[in-house]
């Protein structure tokens, strides 16, 4: 059999070579890598076997790590492989045989410009307390233009930043600010624990990356945290800005009424981002923007249970930079850099 490491290295290579953004692993199947949001074939590989799977899922764990994946059944970690690439690796089970994920992270962070974000999001970098939310589906980008911001930040002011990450993805530089990169079940027991730490620091942002258990507990206090002397910018797994808000409210009024958890919400929010990739029409990707900036028309509907009205003061507000996700998507329908 060949060996695990030669077999991975050779799959990353084409990946590569492919501009590739991720690929992955199956019992049972070809290696698959994908490639502007479409997945191909790797040509030339054979396919992939229990054994060869397991191996690979040995040389690239250390022996906590494998315990872990045993007893969840599946674990996402970064591993630098084949030199200084780093990757976000997705190990899971499916009909009881191993699959892995891999995801490629750039080294180098880009700017929120080249991302062709909106301008408006640059302006979230002067509050000094309230809530930033990033929103959108799975891989659509919302790590990258987090980052993006914090090191905006990095670049402009003498800030102390936190992250708490699971795992960290992007390596930061500190420049004019200090950032410290805590990752969870290593730096910090929890988010939760991560985030009650920072209410006791001196602390200007804090980002929080995706939370993938105990929402409802987290919640709570990233709202206290944020209702501080403290930016918190927050990753969420959604679509819109209305089903971001519904998510929020629905875990605060596990804690709280659902009038207080109203309240609270709309005080702290100081604007939720949605993204979409899409395909462009001679390849690539196209990022839409929906972008909801908590005015006083947007914190009244919050209390006033009427965030399903988001839509109609998104249009309303279109000169302050707000836009919503249908609209993002007819603008890059008519500026032809995607199909309709």
């Amino acid at each position: 059999m060949e060996i695990p490491s030669i077999y991975l290295n050779r799959i990353l290579s084409e990946a590569a070579k492919k501009s590739a953004s991720s690929f992955h692993l199956s019992v049972g199947s070809l290696p698959m890598m994908r490639i502007n949001d479409q997945l191909f074939p790797m040509p030339g590989e054979s396919i992939a076997t229990s054994e060869t799977l397991n191996k690979i899922i040995q040389s690239l764990l250390s022996q906590d790590e494998q315990a872990k994946l045993h007893g969840r059944r599946g674990i996402v970690l970064v591993k630098i492989i084949a030199g200084n690439f780093r990757f976000r690796v997705n190990i899971f089970y499916q009909k009881d045989m191993p699959a892995l994920s891999f995801h490629y992270i750039p080294g180098a962070i880009k700017s929120l410009a080249e991302l062709k974000l909106p301008k408006v999001l640059r302006d979230f970098i002067n509050f000094n307390y309230g809530l930033l939310i990033i929103a959108g589906p799975f891989s659509s980008g919302k790590t990258t233009t987090a980052v993006s911001f914090i090191e905006e930040i990095n670049n402009a002011s003498a800030s102390r930043v936190i992250t708490i990450e699971d795992p960290i993805e992007y390596l930061f530089v500190n420049k004019k600010s200090v950032i410290e990169q805590r990752q969870v079940g290593r730096d910090v027991k929890s988010v939760k624990e991560g985030v009650n730490y920072c209410m006791e620091e001196d602390v200007d942002l804090v980002f929080i990356g995706e939370i993938r258990k105990d929402f409802s507990d987290v919640i709570p206090p990233i709202l206290e945290l944020a209702a501080g002397n403290c930016l918190v910018v927050l990753e969420i797994n959604s679509d819109s800005s209305v089903r971001v808000a519904e998510k929020i409210l629905s875990s605060l009024e596990k804690n709280m009424s659902a009038q207080a958890a109203r309240y609270s919400f709309a005080d702290v929010l100081n604007g939720i981002i949605v993204q979409k990739l899409m395909r462009c029409r001679g390849g690539g990707m196209a990022l839409a923007t929906e972008v909801l900036l908590a005015n006083p028309a947007i914190k009244s509907l919050i209390r006033e249970n009427k965030i399903y009205q988001f839509t109609n003061v998104m249009q309303t507000f279109r000169e302050e930079g707000m836009i919503s996700m249908e609209k993002a998507v007819e603008e890059l329908v008519k500026s032809g850099d995607v199909q309709g």
